[in-house]
Parts: C-alpha cells; structure tokens; sequence
C-alpha cells in the first residue's frame, strides 16, 4: 500500500503576542509587572515595564519587510485570526503550534513564584479562548511556570483537560535543574497524557544569554560584578555570541534529561526543543555516545546508547537551516519539525515558502513530508487529511 504523501506544512514554532485583551486575564494586582509591547513611531517595538523601558529599540528603522515581523504592523499581536491565516496563507502554512512572545520569559528568576504561576495560568486562558475555535489548524503551547511544582502540576492537568496539545516549559532553571526528582510528578502526568514537552530556546533564565558558566562556583563578589556587567549591557546592542549561543543552549534539556535518566525511567515521554535549529545534533548525538562509552567508569549508567534515547522520544524544530538538512543522513528526518518562528525578525516569514521549496529539494518526498507535517501531526494531533481537504478548498476559491 502505497503511503499518502499529503501537500500539508505546519508549523511548529510561531508566536501570539500579549496585548490588552490578554492582560484583562491577569489578577490586577500582577498587571504592574507584567510587561507590555509597544510600537514605536518610526515602527519599531520596544518592551516597558510601569512605564520604564526595559531594553532600547532597535538603532536602524524597519524596512517594509521589517513592518511585517514582530507585530509592528498588527496591534491585534497575533490574536486577529483573519489576519493570521492570511499570513499563512502567504508562504503556504495550513496549521500551526503557538508559543507565547514576552511569555517565554516566565519563570526567568528575578520574579515571584505567585506572579509567574497567575501570568501563567492568564495566558493559558486567553490563548485556549483564542485559538480553541480553530484548534484543528492553531494549536496553543500551555505555557507552565516551574517555580512551585505543586502549582505547575495542578496547572498542566487543567490545560490537558482543557485540551491543549503540548506544555511549554522554560529552557533552563539552573537553581531547580530538570534531573531533579522532584519533577518526577510532571514527567508522568505529560508521559501518561501523551503530550510532548516543549523547551523553547530564549525561554526561562537562559532569556537571550547562553554564557557557559558554572553560577555557583562563583564567589558573592563575583557574582555582583556579573549583576553589575549584565545591567551595563542591557541597554546596548544585540551581540551575536549572545543570541547564537541561546540557540545552541537547545542542546541543554536534551543532554539533561537523556543523561539523567529521565527519559530511561519514562519511555513514552516525548521532547521537542523548539527553535533553535540543529546543525548542531549530529555532533551532539556523537558526542553524547562517545562520552557515555569512552567515560564508563564514573559515568551514570545507561541502559541504551544516549542516541538512542534521543531518536526513541525527542525532536527538534529547524526554520532556515542548510546544515541541519546536509546531516539528515546522519540524524535522520523522523526527529525534525518545521516552524517559520512567525513573525519573529529571525523568523522566515514572509519568506517561508522559500524555506519550504528548500526542505523538498534536500529531501526525498518521505524525509519532506516528516519534517513539514507528518512530525508535527503525530506529536501534536494534527488530523492531516482534514487540513488537506482544508488547504485543497482554500486553494480552489483562490482559483
């Protein structure tokens, strides 16, 4: 029997941002720390918090591709539906999975448990109340806050009975590490429900820094001069090793939780780091078996190779990467997701299609049609006949 290959793309990595419709779900205590997006005059964004600007904006002024991206041209922020799938539309996008914008923030480090848990639980409601309408084809991540797991716990099991089809959680928490047991609880409950976690990169205390440092080494005095350089910085310009590093800190909760033994002692978990694409997976796999088989004396024990693991139960989502497809014959296509990061400034849109047409020409049909749509539906529960019926209408009345 010959299987369907269908004409479907989703994507697993886009954004909705938080605008007052959003905020009116927040405990009115919380909405002075919550922070807000704002376009400016000339059309770039900046970020405040009660009125004081958080980091600058951009030196160079938008071009029209750039009014475009990063909801400079919708104040909706991603929540005006019509406006939405015409975007998608545009670079022949049928679904898509949804992360939070300023929310990938959640659970950094520098606020309290109770803010971070009700700015959780507000987005989850705004973005099911938005989006449930068109779940078949907008699928919203449940974004979880980790700093009382009694509270995230209670949190995943009301998004899953909501209907939700992945939990988000921040990509590094360096003080409540994700080897610890205590997370125990959430691996079983993801595990048992069938619902893939998401590490989006940027996300938690990682924010748009991936400096390799061992925090806790470091003296009291020490790290005030870290306080005092990381304020320094913060109002200057973007750094290259600072956001290149953050994509590559997606090798983090991969290496974590497959050396820990997490995904050991829970088989049918399923991990998606999302965004930070994978030229750097073929080597990290490599690496990861080398070391578990040249270090076996003092090494923590595994049952299968580290490979393994990562091939049973983990995928990662490419946007725009060359180096990713050259080494699909080394990693395979089954562990790949497509997602256009829309509408971000690294993103591809409004160029997804060109993406696209690149996956199908590196790929043999099969290897496309797993990293463009048959990944993503299988992990998220994507009913591809019917976003193929979906597409094949939408195309006939543009016709």
């Amino acid at each position: 029997m010959t299987k369907v290959l269908h004409d479907v793309v989703i994507s697993a990595d886009s954004h909705v941002g938080e605008p007052e419709a959003m905020r009116a779900y927040m405990p009115k205590e919380f909405l002075p720390l919550l922070p807000e997006l704002e376009i400016n005059t000339d059309g770039n964004f900046k970020m405040s918090l009660d009125g004081e600007d958080l980091f600058r904006a951009p030196r160079a002024k938008p071009g029209p591709v750039d009014l475009m991206k990063e909801f400079r041209s919708d104040p909706s922020q991603g929540t005006d539906l019509d406006y939405r799938l015409k975007h998608m539309a545009l670079q022949g996008v049928d679904a898509a999975v949804i992360f939070p914008n300023i929310g990938l923030s959640v659970s950094m480090g520098n606020s309290s448990p109770e803010f971070n848990h009700a700015w959780a639980r507000a987005y989850n409601d705004f973005a099911w109340d938005t989006f449930s309408p068109h779940h078949h084809r907008l699928k919203p991540a449940a974004m979880l806050a980790i700093d009382t797991i009694g509270e995230t716990l209670a949190e995943a099991e009301r998004c899953i009975k909501l209907g939700f089809s992945t939990l988000f959680l921040p990509g590094t928490v360096p003080w409540r590490p994700y080897r610890l047991p205590l997370y125990e609880p959430l691996w079983s409950l993801a595990e048992e429900a069938g619902i893939p976690l998401n590490f989006h990169i940027f996300s938690g205390n990682l924010a748009l820094r991936g400096d390799m440092v061992s925090v806790a080494d470091l003296s009291d005095d020490r790290i005030a001069e870290l306080r005092q350089l990381d304020e320094v910085e913060k109002g200057g310009p973007e750094l290259i090793n600072i956001t290149v590093m953050g994509m590559a800190a997606g090798m983090s909760p991969l290496a974590e939780l497959i050396g820990s033994g997490v995904l050991e002692r829970h088989p049918d978990l399923k991990v998606v780091v999302t965004e930070s694409e994978c030229g750097w997976l073929a080597w990290l796999l490599h690496a990861m078996d080398q070391m578990n088989r040249q270090r076996h004396l003092g090494m923590k024990n595994l049952e299968l190779k580290p490979s393994e693991y990562f091939h049973r139960q983990c995928a990662v989502t490419i946007t725009d990467d060359p180096v990713g497809l050259h080494n699909v014959p080394l990693t395979g296509s089954d562990c790949l997701l497509w997602g256009d990061d829309y509408p971000h400034d690294e993103g591809v849109f409004p160029d997804g299609a060109r993406a696209i047409r690149e996956i199908r020409d590196a790929l043999t049909p099969e290897a496309a049609h797993h990293v463009l749509c048959g990944n993503a539906a299988k992990l998220y529960g994507f009913d591809l006949d019917l976003l193929q019926a979906t597409r094949d209408e939408v195309m006939h009345h543009a016709a």
